[in-house]
C-alpha cells in the first residue's frame, strides 16, 4: 500500500475485522404514543492501518442491519440501518509541509442512529427516512518558521436520503461548500495563538419557510473570524478556545436583502487522557445549519465523553467502559404565514422554529477470551421541537431508550487490536511516524531561542 511511496518508506500495514450481534429492546414515546419493540442486528467492520515514516492510511468501514423481531402497535420504522466509512490519508511531502486528504460517509435509518452519531442528523422531521451524508476535505499544511504555522482547507458536504415513507422526502436536501485558513504561533513552550477565517456557502432544497411547515430552496453564505489559542499544560491535560463573530446572509423571507445575520462565534474543548481513564468536553455557539431540512440558525452545543478500565491487572485490564453525553439546541427565524403569491421581498411577521435534542449512551465491553468480546450498553434519546407561534400542533418531543447485549468476534494482524483499545491511541493508529517524532522533539525543545532554531533546521 503506502510502502510503495517513495518519501514513505517501507509501511506497516494493520488489518482488524469484527462481526458483532447485538440484541435490544427498544421503547420509546412518540406524539402518537409508546411503543416497544424487540430488535436484532449484525454489525460489521473492517479497518485498514498503514503507517509509515512520512505518511498514513487509514480506511473504516462498518455496516448494521437488523429487523424487529417484535413490536408493538404504533412502533417506527422496524428497520435498523446503519453504516459508516471514514478514510484519511496524510502525507509529509517535505520537512515543512505536509499534505491530508480525508472523506466519510453515513447512511442511517431512524432507529440506527445511536449517541455517537452527531445531533444534527437528528432532524426532529427524520421519521420514516434513511438519510445520508457524504462529505471529503483537502488539507495542506505549511511550518513557517520554528514558532508558526498555517493550515488551508476545503472541503465538500451533502445530505439527503435515500428512501423515506413519502417520495416527496427522497433525493438531495441540502449542499455545502467550505474552506478556511488557520495561522498559529507558539507563544510559549506548550501555548499558541492565531486566527482563523472560514467562509462556507450552503443551499437547501427544502428548508423551512414559514410556521405553517412550508418548504423551499434557500442559500445561505457565511464568513467567520476568530482568535484562537490552544494550550497544553501537561501531556495529558490540553485544550482549546476560539473566539469571534460570523456574517450571514439574511433569511429568504427578509424584505432587506442587503442586510446580514451577525452572531457571536464561541467554540471551546479540554481533554484530559490518564493511564486507564479519558475525559474530553466541548462547548460551542454558532450560527450554522441546525439540519438539512430545516436551515440555518443559532444553536448551543455540548459534548462530555469519558472512558475508564474499572480494574487493573492481567484478568481485568482489557475492561473498558465508555459514556458519552451530546446536548444541542437551537433557534431558527421563520416566517409566521406563506408568501401565498405576494411579491419577492415583500416582509412578513417573523416567528422560530426552536429545536432540542439530547443523546446519551454507555457500554461496558468485557473480553472473553482474545478476540472474543461481550458488550453491554443503554443508549437514551430525546428530541424536542415547537414553533412559536404554531398553528400546526406539529411541536411534540420524542423520547427513545435502547437497552443492548452484543457478541462480537474480532480478528486482526496485531494481535494488540483484538482487544479494546483506549480511544486516544485508536486516534493516533494513522499518523505519520514523523509528526510523532517532531511532536516528541518540541516537548523536549529547550527555552532559548537559538536552540529552538538549531532544533527547527536540524533535519
Amino acid at each position: 500500500m503506502l510502502g510503495v511511496f517513495p518519501a514513505g518508506g517501507l509501511a506497516v500495514t494493520d488489518t482488524t475485522a469484527a462481526v458483532t450481534v447485538e440484541q435490544s429492546a427498544v421503547t420509546g414515546i412518540t406524539p402518537g404514543g409508546g411503543y416497544g419493540l424487540a430488535l436484532t442486528s449484525v454489525d460489521g467492520a473492517v479497518r485498514v492501518v498503514s503507517r509509515a515514516a512520512r505518511s498514513g492510511f487509514l480506511l473504516d468501514l462498518s455496516g448494521r442491519y437488523g429487523r424487529a423481531l417484535a413490536a408493538t402497535e404504533g412502533a417506527m420504522s422496524p428497520e435498523d440501518i446503519a453504516g459508516t466509512a471514514v478514510t484519511r490519508l496524510d502525507f509529509v511531502i517535505s520537512p515543512r509541509t505536509a499534505f491530508s486528504f480525508s472523506a466519510d460517509g453515513l447512511l442511517a435509518s431512524r432507529l440506527g442512529l445511536r449517541a455517537t452519531n452527531d445531533l444534527t442528523a437528528r432532524d426532529p422531521f427524520l421519521q420514516g427516512r434513511v438519510i445520508y451524508t457524504i462529505g471529503s476535505r483537502l488539507g495542506f499544511s505549511a511550518t513557517l518558521s520554528p514558532r508558526s504555522s498555517a493550515r488551508f482547507e476545503a472541503g465538500y458536504t451533502q445530505a439527503g436520503a435515500v428512501a423515506a415513507d413519502h417520495p416527496d422526502a427522497v433525493g438531495l436536501d441540502s449542499h455545502a461548500v467550505q474552506g478556511s485558513a488557520t495561522f498559529s504561533w507558539l507563544a510559549g513552550r506548550r501555548f499558541r495563538l492565531g486566527p482563523i477565517v472560514r467562509g462556507s456557502y450552503t443551499h437547501f432544497e427544502h428548508a423551512l419557510l414559514d410556521v405553517d411547515l412550508t418548504r423551499g430552496p434557500a442559500d445561505i453564505s457565511t464568513v467567520s473570524g476568530l482568535a484562537s489559542a490552544t494550550f497544553e499544560i501537561s501531556r495529558q491535560i490540553r485544550g482549546s478556545a476560539a473566539f469571534g463573530m460570523t456574517v450571514a446572509s439574511p433569511p429568504t423571507f427578509l424584505k432587506d436583502e442587503s442586510s446580514g445575520v451577525i452572531a457571536p462565534d464561541a467554540r471551546i474543548d479540554a481533554r484530559y487522557a490518564g493511564r486507564g481513564y479519558g475525559v474530553v468536553g466541548t462547548y460551542s455557539f454558532s450560527y450554522s445549519s441546525l439540519g438539512p431540512r430545516i436551515g440555518f440558525g443559532a444553536q448551543h452545543g455540548a459534548g462530555l465523553e469519558l472512558w475508564t478500565r474499572p480494574r487493573g491487572g492481567r484478568d481485568f485490564r482489557s475492561v473498558i467502559a465508555r459514556g458519552i453525553l451530546r446536548f444541542r439546541h437551537g433557534e431558527a427565524p421563520l416566517a409566521t404565514q406563506p408568501r401565498l403569491g405576494l411579491p419577492a421581498g415583500t416582509p412578513l411577521p417573523t416567528g422560530k422554529f426552536v429545536t432540542t435534542a439530547v443523546a446519551a449512551g454507555g457500554s461496558l465491553g468485557l473480553p472473553l477470551a482474545t478476540g472474543i468480546l461481550l458488550t453491554g450498553g443503554v443508549d437514551l434519546e430525546l428530541i424536542s421541537m415547537r414553533f412559536e407561534p404554531d398553528p400546526t400542533g406539529a411541536s411534540a418531543p420524542t423520547f427513545r431508550t435502547m437497552v443492548t447485549v452484543a457478541v462480537s468476534a474480532i480478528g486482526s494482524t496485531d494481535p494488540m487490536r483484538r482487544v479494546p483499545r483506549d480511544p486516544d491511541l485508536q486516534d493516533q493508529d494513522a499518523r505519520p511516524a514523523v509528526l510523532d517524532d517532531e511532536e516528541a522533539r518540541a516537548a523536549g525543545q529547550k527555552a532559548t531561542k537559538e536552540e529552538d532554531e538549531d532544533s527547527f533546521y536540524e533535519d
